[in-house]
C-alpha cells in the first residue's frame, strides 16, 4: 500500500492574522492614558496592557521592558510639544514683541488643550531634574532667551545671562497655569490662557533691563 503521507506536508506554514494587532501607537495611547491617570511610579503593564485591549505579553514583545515603554511615551510626547513650540516660535518671528508673547502662549494651551494626557505626563513632578519636565524646559528656554536677548539688543540694553533667568520666568508662569488647567476637571483653559498671558506681559514690563543686566555680573567674593 502506497504512503500518502501527512496532508500539509510540503505546504508552506498558515501566517497568523495581524489584523487584531495593536501598533506601536496604540500601545503608547494607552501607556500615556495610564500614566497621564495614575502617574509614572503607579503605571503597570496589567493596566496598560487592559487599557489597549491587550497582553502583557504583547506590550513586552513591542517594546522589552516596562522601562523601555516608559521611556517611549516620554520620548513620543516631548518630541510633539518641542516639535510643535519651535514651529510656532519660527512662524512668531516677524511679529511684534507683545503679539509673538502672546501668540506662543496662546499656541501652548491650544496645544494642552488637544494633548491633554501627554501634557500631563510631561508636567507632573517637573521640578525632579530627572523628570521630562524639565528636560521639556531645557529645550524651550533656550530659544525664548534667545528671542529675547535680540529684542533687549534692538532695543539698546543687551543683556546676556538675564535673559535665561526671564525665560525660566516666563515659561513657568505658562506651565504652572496650564498644568493647573488641564489636571482641574471643568477648568476653563481659555481663562487659563489670558491669565497667563496678562501675568507675562505684566513680568515683561515692569521688568527693568538694568536688573536683568545686573545679574550678568559676578558677584563680588569675599576674602
Amino acid at each position: 500500500m502506497a504512503e500518502t503521507g501527512h496532508p500539509d506536508r510540503g505546504k508552506a506554514p498558515a501566517r497568523r492574522s495581524t489584523r487584531n494587532r495593536p501598533t506601536d501607537s496604540v500601545l503608547l495611547d494607552a501607556a500615556c492614558a495610564v500614566i497621564a491617570e495614575v502617574g509614572l511610579d503607579r503605571a503597570t503593564m496589567d493596566a496598560i496592557a487592559q487599557r489597549a485591549d491587550t497582553s502583557r505579553v504583547t506590550l513586552y514583545a513591542h517594546f522589552g521592558s516596562r522601562d523601555a515603554l516608559i521611556d517611549a511615551v516620554i520620548e513620543r510626547e516631548l518630541a510633539a510639544l518641542t516639535t510643535w513650540m519651535f514651529e510656532i516660535y519660527d512662524n512668531g518671528e516677524t511679529m511684534s514683541y507683545g503679539q509673538r508673547a502672546r501668540y506662543s502662549i496662546e499656541s501652548l494651551f491650544e496645544y494642552a488643550r488637544r494633548h491633554p494626557e501627554g501634557f500631563r505626563v510631561l508636567l507632573d513632578n517637573r521640578y525632579d531634574d530627572s523628570h521630562p519636565g524639565r528636560r521639556l524646559s531645557a529645550a524651550l528656554e533656550p530659544r525664548i532667551a534667545e528671542r529675547l536677548r535680540a529684542n533687549y539688543a534692538e532695543r539698546g540694553t543687551p543683556i546676556h545671562g538675564g535673559a535665561d533667568t526671564l525665560a525660566t520666568m516666563l515659561l513657568g508662569i505658562s506651565l504652572d497655569v496650564a498644568y493647573r488647567a488641564v489636571i482641574l476637571a471643568g477648568a476653563d483653559i481659555g481663562a487659563a490662557c489670558d491669565l497667563a498671558i496678562t501675568a507675562s506681559l505684566a513680568v515683561l514690563r515692569a521688568v527693568d533691563p538694568e536688573q536683568l543686566r545686573a545679574i550678568d555680573i559676578p558677584v563680588p567674593t569675599t576674602p
